[in-house]
């Protein structure tokens, strides 16, 4: 079974309120090279090529279809057509495209667990975090996930929570405090996992209380695959399309219980329908993604301004209320979503704190990913 990512299903969009929703820090400072000799900013060939999800284009350009705001700065003084993106569905083709071009790309934007890949594999190269003015506004617990060995190779962006979404009219608030929810059998056939791979195993690790949910060993593994065999005959589905699998059957009342981000939360709540969005008491999944700088890029300064141009204040506040994810701009108020049910899901005012365990478990560098993936998919076989 092909690895997957939340990533995948980006490319489909609901409206949900007046927002639109897309599929799916302080820290030591990395030294860009600003001692190194480079040329300046004005002698750079200035068009950027851009492996990128599809929905997250710069604001300004043809290819930017949703309304994204983020990029527009760079876009206005450097023109519509100073971008060209490649694109990619899931985190291995990222790092794949990656390898095969070395010199093809100037930015890319993985997730903060993949980054040891990117470095390991020598695609990398330190930001200089002081031509980011808005660095200083970035949430420490995401922007430490951008770092590989101390040093800050990706710009933290957006993130998200996993977790359980059930609906209270349904389900006993008395069976709804842990992920143990989704195994509990008074509810077969209303529970819907994630067709997630990696992430399954690390809801089970969560259950089980291992104490690294992303360094688990070889008998945890196996445990944990016992543990989603045991779940499997309970589930409706494993759902693979939030928008045309998942959000429907919620919808329709096909399913009571099912794992999502907080954006299906949101959407739920504007169809006037009677979901909580669950803190469990092992924990929620956390999840973020960044900017990575190409080591052979010779537009080092373009790419910091456009970079700048996605994480200052407007561009992270117009994308919370656009596709209701968070973005890494701790700087941002409750009051500047047009959401209540957005802040509070995302635990605005409070993000630092929320995003730390025990809270919050953010996802990290796996490194036996391929045991997981091997048992997961012994699980569905």
């Amino acid at each position: 079974m092909a690895p997957t990512n939340r990533r995948q299903f980006l490319l489909t969009s609901a409206s949900i309120g007046s927002g639109l929703l897309l599929a799916g820090c302080g820290s030591s400072s990395g030294s860009g090279g600003s001692s190194t000799k480079r040329p300046p900013l004005s002698k750079e060939p200035g068009h950027l090529s851009i492996l990128e999800w599809a929905g997250y284009e710069a604001g300004g350009t043809k290819a930017q279809k949703y309304g994204l705001w983020a990029g527009t700065p760079y876009t206005k003084k450097y023109g519509s057509n100073s971008v060209t993106y490649t694109y990619i569905v899931n985190d291995d083709e990222a790092i794949n495209k990656a390898r095969e071009e070395p010199d093809g790309f100037d930015l890319m934007h993985p997730c903060g667990y993949d980054v040891p890949n990117y470095v390991q594999a020598d695609l990398l190269q330190p930001w200089d975090l002081d031509l980011l003015p808005s660095w200083k506004n970035q949430i420490p617990e995401l922007a430490k996930l951008g770092e590989y060995q101390g040093i800050q190779y990706m710009i933290p962006w957006d993130w998200g929570y996993g977790s359980l979404l059930y609906r209270t009219d349904k389900v006993d608030p008395a069976d709804a405090t842990g992920w143990e929810l989704a195994w509990n059998p008074k509810y077969s056939g209303k529970i819907s996992l994630w067709d997630g791979s990696t992430v399954n195993l690390e809801i089970a690790g969560r259950l089980l209380g291992v104490p690294d949910m992303d360094t688990m060993s070889t008998s945890q593994i196996a445990q944990a695959q016992q543990k989603l065999t045991e779940q499997k005959p309970l589930n409706k589905f494993y759902w693979s399309s939030e928008f045309t699998q998942l959000q429907p059957a919620l919808a329709a009342g096909d399913l009571w219980i099912a794992y999502t981000w907080q954006d299906s939360y949101v959407a739920m709540l504007a169809k006037k329908l009677p979901f909580a969005y669950m803190q469990p008491s092992q924990g929620r999944l956390g999840w973020n993604c960044g900017f990575v700088l190409s080591k052979n890029t010779k537009n080092y300064y373009h790419c910091h301004e456009y970079v700048e141009s996605f994480i200052n204040h407007r561009a992270c506040v117009q994308m919370s209320n656009l596709f209701s994810y968070g973005t890494s701009d701790k700087t941002i108020t409750a009051s500047e979503l047009t959401s209540k049910h957005l802040a509070d899901a995302l635990r605005i005012g409070d993000v630092e704190k929320a995003l730390s365990p025990p809270l919050t478990y953010l996802q990290r560098y796996e490194p036996n990913r391929q045991a997981y993936e091997v048992a997961w998919a012994q699980v569905v076989a």
